[in-house]
């Protein structure tokens, strides 16, 4: 009888026995990290001598390094990162045990020990301890670039930067760079605080104001005719086009002689202030010559927002190669020849030429040409030895355990530092091993990652199925939209949180949450249920139906509402009904955005093949703007 050489799911051969040992070690793997950080030492000791075997008993000796942090001298901590250098965690442990060594004051300890960082704390920590050693000098002529960012730096710096002061290393031409960048970043706190540093502090002080209330620019004349007021005013208008792009365009336009002085400073504002304008709406009285490569890219967008079509195809024409190339403006270059008249034949053949590809543009021009959208799939290799063989490679057997225990943290540091140094053969078996055993959400983004996007087995996998349907059916949802819409929101991870405190699967924001359990009667969930998939689906869906019948089932509107919220999408879509759909999307001002509906079409259409269930890129009801 020939021997059947079976799949496995596992590292190990399968075997009863070999289950049963990867299922206790990671039994006692958990357990002595509880026992550690509960102080039980005996217990803690005992896995870190049994568990030898165990990939992860380099994370037990880096608990046991991290318990005895306070005490470990240079020559321990020295070995402890050669024995573990390629555990991404050491790294960081060595990082706190320097900060240590600085907050108890041990400079010379830090000295010896320092490697350069890019954290501002660590950089100002080394500069005191090159003080302290004497290189006075030295330390304090590399304190400026520290000095000069956009943001408040840590608490850390302080005492290098009084010295720093006081020596009379910081100038005004320092301080009136910082406070650029601060405002850059609407730090306006800091930038007030730092006026204080200028020798004339006024004009530092109309700076600020001129950010708070740019109207002031109306009254030109109350800015100094020097280099930095013109900037001032310039920053000025630049403020103004985002309240009322015309008016500033206008008021700069009727006081250039102000920036005789510098050309550049007046060709950028001039730009700036026409992309604003024509994005607000404003028709273009300018060609592209001259312009920008990412100017004329703005204003493009914006002509196509109008739907100045002639206008487009001059812009769009006058783009770089690399620009004009990009499957985008191949897109609308072929709109806007169709649209005008102007050569509707060139437009088709640009339409035709990216077509077969599979983006969010290529669907809509497969739909506007009346073919099939290009799936072009690409089947995974499921070649499990090589699978197995790849784990044999002492990060992958960390990553993968770490995900058993379910320490995704380190897993994703792990991931971090392992991937790039795989080749692209290994990239992918790593990939489709991640997405067997369930880690879909990092399965993803290493496909994007590689740029093995055809994929598609793993970029748009379908976990929860029951769930799902269950939902769908219920909520008389499509079950490839719910699926589009947690690709895009979450990548399938249950216990995502995002900046702003959504979570879970469909990423509910607890408020949301709650308003929709009020409504269908359901318990009020805590924060913390939203990382049930149950009760996250299930509010999801739910929610996504009121949109549904918000906006007649116009996916574009719900997707913008889904991520923006509705009284944004709703005064998105005030005065432009009749708008084609694309156009509309084009012109959603927020990035994020636009980005995200483009994206949850494009992954709706995928998801529909994939389900068996195919649909249009637009319906004919989704086609314009209601």
């Amino acid at each position: 009888m020939t021997a059947i050489d079976w799949p496995v799911d596992s590292y190990h051969l399968l075997s009863r026995a070999a289950f049963a040992d990867s299922y206790a070690d990671r039994a006692q793997y958990r357990a002595a990290v509880r026992a550690i950080r509960a102080g039980d030492a005996a217990t803690f000791r005992k896995a870190l001598d049994e568990l030898t075997h165990y990939p992860l008993h380099d994370y037990l000796r880096y608990y046991d390094a991290e318990s005895r942090l306070s005490s470990m001298s240079a020559g321990e901590m020295g070995d402890l990162r050669a024995d573990l250098a390629d555990v991404p965690a050491v790294q960081r442990l060595y990082r706190t045990w320097l900060a240590r060594l600085a907050r108890r004051g041990r400079w010379d300890d830090y000295l010896a020990n320092y490697e350069p960082t890019n954290d501002p704390a660590g950089q100002c920590n080394y500069l005191r301890a090159l003080y302290r050693s004497g290189e006075r000098k030295a330390a304090l002529e590399q304190v400026r670039p520290i000095w000069i960012a956009p943001e408040s730096l840590p608490k850390a710096c302080d005492p290098l930067f009084r010295v720093w002061i006081a020596a009379d290393y910081l100038d005004d031409a320092a301080v009136w760079q910082r406070i650029e960048l601060a405002l850059g970043e609407n730090e306006v706190s800091l930038a007030r605080y730092l006026t204080r540093f200028l020798d004339a502090p006024p004009t530092g002080v109309q700076f600020v104001d001129t950010h708070v209330r740019p109207q002031a620019v109306r009254q030109p004349n109350r800015f100094p005719e020097t280099e930095r007021g013109r900037r001032v005013l310039g920053h000025g208008y630049l403020r103004l086009a985002r309240r009322d792009a015309a008016e500033a365009l206008t008021l700069f336009r009727s006081n250039t002689e102000r920036f005789e002085a510098d050309e550049g400073l007046r060709r950028y504002i001039e730009e700036e202030l026409l992309v604003l304008a024509v994005n607000d709406g404003v028709p273009i009285d300018r060609d592209p010559i001259g312009f920008a490569p990412n100017a004329i890219e703005s204003i493009a967008r914006g002509l196509v927002k109008q739907e100045a079509w002639s206008d487009a195809i001059v812009w769009i024409t006058a783009m770089p190669d690399s620009l004009r190339e990009k499957v985008q403006w191949r897109y609308w270059l072929g709109r806007a020849l169709i649209a005008s008249e102007e050569n509707p034949e060139a437009g088709r053949a640009h339409l035709t030429a990216i077509a077969p590809q599979r983006t969010y543009y290529a669907f809509l021009a497969a739909h506007r040409l009346g073919i099939e959208p290009s799936m072009n799939e690409q089947t995974p290799r499921n070649d499990y030895r090589a699978q197995r063989a790849l784990l044999q490679n002492r990060a992958v057997a960390r990553l993968i355990e770490l995900f058993a225990v379910d320490d995704l943290v380190n897993a994703r540091r792990e991931w971090y530092r392992l991937f790039p140094q795989l080749d692209r053969e290994g990239q992918g078996h790593l990939i489709e091993r991640l997405n067997a055993i369930g880690w879909q959400s990092q399965a993803i983004a290493g496909a994007f990652q590689a740029d093995l996007r055809d994929l598609l087995a793993v970029r748009f996998p379908t976990p929860y199925s029951n769930l799902y349907r269950r939902y769908a059916f219920e909520t008389d949802l499509s079950l490839s939209f719910v699926y589009s819409i947690t690709r895009q929101e979450s990548a399938f991870d249950p216990r995502a949180v995002s900046s702003a405190g959504a979570r879970g699967l469909m990423q509910l924001m607890p408020a949301t949450a709650r308003g929709v359990a009020t409504r269908i009667r359901a318990s009020r969930p805590e924060a913390d249920d939203l990382f049930d998939p149950i009760v996250n689906l299930r509010l999801g869906t739910h929610h996504l139906a009121s949109l549904a019948r918000r906006y007649d089932g116009h996916r574009a509107l719900m997707a913008a509402a889904y991520n923006a919220g509705q009284s944004r999408a709703d005064r998105w879509r005030k005065d432009v009904s009749g708008t084609p759909t694309d156009v509309w999307i084009e012109s959603i001002p927020f990035t994020e955005t636009r980005n995200y509906v483009k994206n949850v079409l494009a992954f709706n259409l995928v998801y529909s093949y994939l389900l068996g269930q195919p649909i249009p890129m637009l319906s004919v009801g989704e086609r314009t703007i209601p």
